[in-house]
């Protein structure tokens, strides 16, 4: 067996690594004996892990299916209101003047709900976007010129804080 030399600090290394783990072999010892009484211990609680990455993979795809889901259903709604509710101007019939007009019993009739066209839907809109149009353009205007007084009022008070003022309260000795 051949003795290498060892500097002075890698003895010491050793040494204290050698004293740790004895140590620890006498504190893991000394629980065991310790185990025996469970009153002083404290239970075991196992904590839940948090989700791996392929779970929430999985988390963030199923909401998105969902969303999906409910934007699809929640469109189709509004589309099929959008379909019941309003008439077509070509689809109307208008009544042949050669045939008898007959005055419906007003006990058995029903009236039809009014049913906008589609037609004068668009013109409502149309007249609503210029009315829209011209307000924003009275806005607009407006607010441009009380810009334009709202910075020569700023320049005055600009001026007036920069320039000294002359002062008015002089005392006078009188004799």
């Amino acid at each position: 067996m051949i003795i290498l030399p060892m500097s002075p600090w890698k003895l010491a290394l050793v040494v204290f690594l050698l004293a740790a783990s004895c140590t620890q072999a006498n504190i893991s010892s000394g629980s065991k004996s310790s185990n025996s009484a469970k009153s002083f211990q404290k239970p075991l609680i196992r904590h839940t892990r948090a989700l791996g990455f392929f779970q929430k993979i999985a988390e963030v795809g199923r909401l998105i299916y969902q969303q999906y889901n409910d934007t699809t259903w929640t469109l189709q709604g509004i589309y099929d209101v959008a379909r019941n509710e309003f008439t077509d101007t070509f689809t109307t019939t208008t009544p042949n003047p050669l045939l008898p007009t007959t005055t419906p019993d007003p006990s058995t009739s029903t009236t039809e709900k009014y049913r906008i066209s589609r037609a004068e839907l668009g013109r409502i809109l149309n007249r609503n976007y210029r009315g829209l149009q011209k307000l924003f353009r009275l806005e607009w205007n407006e607010a441009w010129n009380q810009t334009k007084y709202n910075v020569a009022f700023y320049k005055q008070e600009l001026n007036n804080a920069i320039k000294p003022r002359p002062n008015t309260t002089t005392t006078t000795v009188r004799p």
